[in-house]
C-alpha cells in the first residue's frame, strides 16, 4: 500500500515534545519533573517506533544505560506510562511493554473525537473572531506544509489546528487530555505516515470546519469531526501491524546484576 509521506527518522518526536504538556513545577522539583517528562518521552517514542517489543521487559538498569538518565525519573516515567497504556507492571515481575492493538488505537482515537465535539458543543456560541482567524491561518499553515512535503510541520500544525478546537470549549483539563491521546497518535504517524491523499483530505476538511463554525453550525461541525475520525483512524489502521495479545511472546531483556525496579 502506497504512503505518501513519512519522516525520515521516526523515533524522533520533536514536533510532538512533551514541554508542551508539563505542568509547571514548584521551586525544589523542577528537575525531577523534568527528567520525568524527558525519560516518559524516550520510552514513549521507543514503544511506538517499535524499538521496545510488545511483551519486552523494561528493566530500570538497562534504561538507565541506554538513556543515561538516574533510577528515580525513569521509575516514575514507567508509571506514568502504566497510565497511558503503553506498559503494563505486573507485581513481582517488572514493568513490560504493552501489546498496542487495533483495539488501541479504536478507543483512542474515539476519546480523541468525543473530546473535540464535546468542546465544540460548549464553545460554538462564544466562538469570537479572532479565534476563527487563529483557526483559519493554521488551516492555511497546515495546507501549505502539506503541499510542500513538509510531513512534521504539518503534524505539528495539525495537533495545534486541533488543540484549538478543544480549547473553545473552555475546560483545560479536556486540553490535557486531548493532546496527550493525540501525542500517542502523532507518534504512531511519525512511524507510519499516511495514506496517499490523505493530508491533503485533512487540509480540506480543515476548511470545511472552520466554515462551520464561521456560520455557527454546530450539527454540520460534528459531522465533519465525526466523518475526519472515521477517515483517519481507517487510514492509520491500514498502516498498523496489527498484534493479536496472544501472538507475541514476552521477551525479557536480562541483566542478572541489575535490579528490576
Amino acid at each position: 500500500m502506497t504512503v505518501s509521506s513519512r519522516p525520515s527518522d521516526a523515533a524522533e518526536l520533536d514536533a510532538l515534545g512533551d514541554a508542551d504538556l508539563a505542568r509547571a513545577p514548584g521551586a525544589g522539583e523542577e528537575a525531577v519533573v523534568t527528567s520525568v517528562e524527558q525519560a516518559s518521552s524516550l520510552i514513549r517514542q521507543a514503544i511506538l517506533s517499535g524499538r521496545f517489543v510488545p511483551g519486552e521487559r523494561l528493566i530500570v538498569a538497562n534504561l538507565v544505560k541506554q538513556f543515561a538518565l538516574s533510577p528515580m525519573p525513569l521509575r516514575e516515567s514507567l508509571r506514568k506510562l502504566e497510565g497511558e497504556g503503553l506498559v503494563e507492571i505486573v507485581p513481582n515481575r517488572g514493568a513490560f511493554v504493552r501489546t498496542l492493538d487495533r483495539h488501541f488505537i479504536v478507543d483512542l482515537f474515539e476519546i480523541n473525537t468525543e473530546l473535540r465535539v464535546f468542546a465544540l458543543r460548549r464553545g460554538i456560541r462564544a466562538i469570537t473572531l479572532d479565534k476563527l482567524g487563529e483557526l483559519r491561518a493554521l488551516a492555511a499553515a497546515y495546507q501549505a506544509a502539506v503541499e510542500a512535503g513538509q510531513f512534521r510541520r504539518g503534524l505539528r500544525l495539525n495537533r495545534d489546528f486541533h488543540a484549538g478546537i478543544v480549547a473553545l470549549g473552555g475546560n483545560t483539563e479536556a486540553l490535557r487530555l486531548f493532546l496527550r491521546g493525540w501525542e500517542l497518535i502523532g507518534a504512531f504517524r511519525l512511524r507510519f505516515g499516511y495514506g496517499r491523499g490523505r493530508e491533503l483530505g485533512f487540509a480540506r476538511e480543515k476548511h470545511m470546519l472552520v466554515e462551520a463554525l464561521h456560520r455557527q453550525d454546530l450539527a454540520l461541525a460534528e459531522a465533519i469531526l465525526r466523518m475526519q475520525h472515521a477517515a483517519a483512524m481507517e487510514d492509520l489502521l491500514e498502516r498498523f501491524a496489527l498484534v493479536e495479545p496472544d501472538s507475541t511472546p514476552r521477551r525479557e531483556v536480562r541483566d542478572d546484576a541489575a535490579p528490576t525496579h
